[in-house]
């Protein structure tokens, strides 16, 4: 289902319908990121080089560079994940983003080997923006029924 089905009408953001709709263009463009039909240079405009990740996988290192880093793991693991936007709530200078995200698991995952098993992944982020970038970035994704999935 198309997340514009899903959609409720927005309450109208305090600094106007233009806030909001940047809100959720970049909440769409963050999910996009993680998917590898995303355009070159999208982390670049989305992330201010600082941001802080609040739930770093291990090993993921800090600021854009660990972003980047993190996208790329996912990318060799699951070369056809695919990531859509189920849901966007945004509130002030923050937004929830709820995902689903599909790929076949071709490289290793925390100490597992490639399976070729198809897994389904869901999560939800919450970004708070400044400047039109991600500055900070708090993500729950359901690791659990991943690994349940590929073992």
């Amino acid at each position: 289902m198309a997340a514009d089905s899903l959609r409720q009408p927005s309450i109208a953001h305090p600094l106007g319908d233009a806030v909001t709709q940047d809100l959720n263009t970049l909440a769409e463009d963050y999910v996009r990121l993680w998917d590898v039909s995303a355009p070159a240079g999208i982390a670049d405009r989305l992330y201010a080089p600082d941001v802080v990740d609040h739930n770093p996988l291990p090993g993921q290192g800090p600021g854009l560079d660990g972003i980047k880093q993190l996208v790329a793991v996912y990318h060799a693991v699951f070369p056809d994940l695919s990531v859509s936007t189920d849901d966007v709530v945004a509130s002030g200078d923050r937004v929830a983003v709820r995902w689903t995200a599909t790929g076949t698991h071709q490289g290793d995952q925390l100490g597992v080997p490639a399976t070729g098993k198809q897994v389904r992944l869901t999560g939800i982020d919450i970004l708070r923006i400044e400047d039109g970038r991600v500055i900070e970035r708090w993500g729950e994704t359901n690791g659990l029924e991943m690994m349940q999935q590929i073992s």
